[in-house]
């Protein structure tokens, strides 16, 4: 994942599928149909309601671990004199895989009844997994750095857990917008995440000095500035929710 195209490849697929899911639920809301929350909705092919959107999800994990482990050396997670190697690789290919198996539980689960609540447990285990793995992604890295995956760490694990409450209180629509928000704000992060680290034109060189006080500073507060943005909506949406939801994560850089 260490290159533009790993960071913008999950975000784009993350953010697509959070505004996906955002759509369809306003639809339902605006068109006075019964509201029971899903993590995927499905696509008319040819008149018939296909999962293209968890079969897109597991090609895409599939692509990401063979490109973090493609190289038959990555296998190894230990040199030999012991030392342990491509641990970023292995973090990576962790968090893919436990999508994939996610993925295949959102089919599974439209099928049988009797799985109802696993896809929330799949989801829970996921994002708060990835954000425990990259809790313990930081060491040894610049400051800035750790603060952009700081903010990942704080994303995966809301969604983590607005997944289960999506699930318990699946007949309320606000908490679906919220996981849908959250959703959008994760994939947010690994395009906005690449832009910054790994420019797409000079990937070799990180957009700002990763060692810069200031620039560590500045992504916290234009985290609050897309929650202002929020609250300034929820005027128009009528919920208090929206308070505390938001919407992206923009990192602003300076080109000088």
């Amino acid at each position: 994942m260490g290159a533009f195209l790993g960071h913008a490849l999950p975000g784009a697929v993350f953010y697509l599928t959070g505004f996906w899911s955002l759509v369809n639920v306003l639809r339902i809301v605006v068109t006075g149909a019964p509201f029971l929350h899903r993590f995927w909705y499905p696509i008319d092919v040819r008149l018939t309601k296909k999962p293209v959107e968890p079969i897109i999800k597991i090609f895409v994990c599939i692509i990401g671990v063979l490109i973090e482990m493609g190289h038959s050396a990555r296998w190894h997670i230990h040199d030999q004199a012991g030392n342990f190697i491509n641990m970023n690789d292995l973090q990576h290919s962790t968090m893919y895989i436990a999508f994939i198996i996610a993925s295949f539980v959102d089919i599974l689960s439209e099928k049988s009844s009797k799985l109802h609540g696993l896809d929330a447990f799949c989801y829970f285990v996921c994002f708060t997994g990835e954000a425990f793995l990259f809790y313990f992604h930081l060491h040894g890295r610049e400051m800035v750095d750790v603060q952009i995956h700081l903010c990942l760490v704080v994303a995966s694990a809301m969604c983590g857990f607005i997944a289960v409450v999506a699930r318990w209180k699946s007949s309320y629509p606000i908490i679906s917008i919220t996981y849908s928000l959250f959703v959008m704000l994760h994939g947010t992060w690994f395009l906005q995440a690449g832009f910054l680290m790994y420019p797409p034109f000079h990937e070799d060189t990180p957009a700002v000095n990763l060692m810069d006080p200031g620039a560590m500073i500045l992504i916290t507060p234009s985290v609050k500035q897309q929650k202002h943005y929020v609250k300034h909506q929820k005027s128009e949406l009528g919920s208090p929710m929206y308070k505390t939801v938001p919407s992206s994560v923009h990192f602003y850089v300076d080109s000088d």
